[in-house]
């Protein structure tokens, strides 16, 4: 059997900004190269993920141990689970950073307006230049979350794959308002006067193909907007046709030639009338608090699953300010 378990593996995890997989891992590795440490310490106590129930976690201590990370594990793929027609979080991250503090401090970089001239350059000419200091203000990270209101007798003999599914839409639901913020943030920055200039025009093919050229120097690796903007783009005379569908693999059209997702936010205004071409590889960065647990690890191991939240705290940060442009249909009054 595996080495004692303890929920200060979960305090450790947090303080290391790992995950309890990877603690578990150098305390009592896996014996099967099929599977990882946790899936190995269930299978050893006889938890069989796709065939069993809650209250397995409970009939002892140290099965308890292990509930929270499979909650974790379950957020964790909803949160990053791909989707073929709505736009998802790695649609728009460049890269990601975690920090130790609520605080982080941003980073500018900017291009000199210097014309680079096709011929050989003079002995002391100076090149074009790129600047890089720190932003105005730091970005303060936010907590999300939502409520497990279920409780523990409720939960006991309900089958790990139902639950480990409604888990996941959890995890899908705090995707959804991670892309919301990322979306606000490119339109109004992220505090450091980086705010989107916006295009208003009326809506054409003709201005469809100025705003594809609009991006410089970047490249655009998606288009989104919301459901009421892409229904009315897919109806125009000159986007008709059957080769505009991605039908073979399930996706939305392709719009002059680049991704179409859709943004789901029904709750406010945000990106309404507005259609964004966004490079993923310059646009933002995420920044996530080291270690900040999903599950609420106490209440969990102890049955206190009644009222359990499940959040993920982080902030976004704009890189480079024309790695997003937004189009706003003009709309008549």
């Amino acid at each position: 059997m595996a080495k004692h378990l303890s929920k200060e593996m979960y305090s450790e995890a947090s303080r290391t900004g790992v995950t309890f997989t990877e603690i578990l891992g150098t305390v009592s590795p896996s014996k099967i190269e099929s599977l990882d440490a946790f899936e190995f310490a269930l299978m050893e106590r006889g938890i069989n993920p796709k065939k069993g129930t809650v209250e397995q976690f409970y009939t002892s201590t140290e099965n308890s141990i292990l509930f929270p990370e499979f909650i974790n594990r379950n957020v964790r793929i909803g949160l990053t689970q791909s989707s073929k027609k709505e736009v998802v979080p790695e649609d728009l991250i460049a890269t990601t950073v975690f920090i130790d503090s609520g605080l982080y401090e941003a980073v500018k970089a900017e291009f000199s307006e210097k014309e680079v001239e096709y011929k050989r350059i003079s002995e002391g000419a100076k090149f074009p230049s790129v600047t890089i200091s720190k932003g105005d203000k730091e970005i303060r990270l936010v907590k999300i979350g939502v409520n497990l209101n279920a409780p523990y007798e409720a939960l006991r003999r309900m089958k790990l794959p139902l639950l480990a599914t409604h888990i996941q839409l959890l995890g899908r639901r705090l995707r959804q308002t991670m892309v919301a913020i990322a979306v606000h943030t490119l339109v109004n920055g992220d505090g450091n006067g980086n705010q989107a200039t916006i295009n208003q025009r009326a809506m054409s093919y003709a201005t469809l193909v100025e705003f594809l050229l609009a991006m410089s120097p970047w490249e655009s690796t998606i288009w989104f907007a919301k459901k009421e903007l892409i229904e009315e783009l897919l109806l125009l005379p000159e986007l008709q046709g059957s080769g505009l569908f991605n039908t073979s693999e399930g996706g939305l059209a392709k719009l002059l030639g680049n991704p179409l997702k859709k943004f789901e936010w029904p709750k406010t205004d945000l990106g309404n009338n507005q259609l964004f071409q966004v490079d993923k590889n310059a646009a933002l960065e995420l920044i996530k608090e080291a270690g900040s647990e999903l599950a609420e690890t106490d209440k969990v191991i102890t049955r206190q699953t009644e009222q359990t939240s499940i959040s993920l705290v982080f902030g976004m940060s704009k890189i480079f300010d024309e790695a997003a442009i937004i189009f706003e249909k003009l709309v008549q009054q």
